[in-house]
């Protein structure tokens, strides 16, 4: 007795309920979609202009911060000499804390540029709040410090300190960061109008 045909096209896909739909997902992935929305039908062709350069906004603020901390935020002078007394390094003055914000913010770059991602563009604009106020409320007022510098074994004198390149490269770093968030959200954050 031979077994009917239909029997034969089933065994050669495997069990007759997976066969079916392994057919079915093999004709889903083969045809083009009718949904506008699905996200198959149309290809993603790669970062438009607009998001080409909010992302090289932000690759620069984050690597403004990044080289800030490695630089002088302020030197210490005194009325007698006309050489520092002493120089701060930006880093060091608040513990090196946004060596990770700027990684961080590197790396928001990155899934900006892929994904366009909405929220990746929020963090990059807090990201650059936080930096910034880092530099406003911590190191500003430090650069632009006044008092008696020196140790007891020395002379104290009167010194003033000014600000140094650390200070401004962190400010300009932080201020793109929050820009391009900004200017991201407002250029690519709006959800597209589907077709009807």
């Amino acid at each position: 007795m031979s077994a009917p045909p239909e029997a034969n096209s089933e065994y050669s896909r495997g069990s007759a309920p997976f066969g079916r739909l392994l057919v079915r997902g093999e004709r889903a992935s083969s045809e083009p979609s009718s949904d506008p929305s699905d996200p198959r039908e149309k290809p993603r062709s790669g970062p438009t202009i607009a998001t080409t350069v909010i992302v090289l906004a932000a690759s620069l603020g984050a690597l403004l911060i990044l080289v800030a901390q490695f630089t002088a935020l302020y030197h210490v002078h005194s009325p007698t000499s006309s050489a520092a007394i002493r120089t701060v390094g930006t880093g060091s003055n608040h513990a090196w804390a946004p060596i990770p914000l700027a990684l961080l913010a590197g790396l928001l770059a990155y899934a900006v540029y892929w994904h366009e991602n909405r929220a990746a563009l929020a963090a990059l604009a807090l990201v650059g709040v936080v930096v910034l106020l880092i530099a406003l409320l911590g190191d500003l007022p430090d650069a632009h410090g006044t008092g008696l510098v020196g140790s007891g074994a020395s002379q104290y004198v009167e010194g003033s300190s000014t600000p140094s390149a650390g200070l401004y490269m962190e400010t300009l770093g932080a201020v793109l960061l929050l820009l391009s968030g900004g200017a991201g959200l407002l250029l690519l954050g709006l959800p597209k109008p589907t077709k009807p």
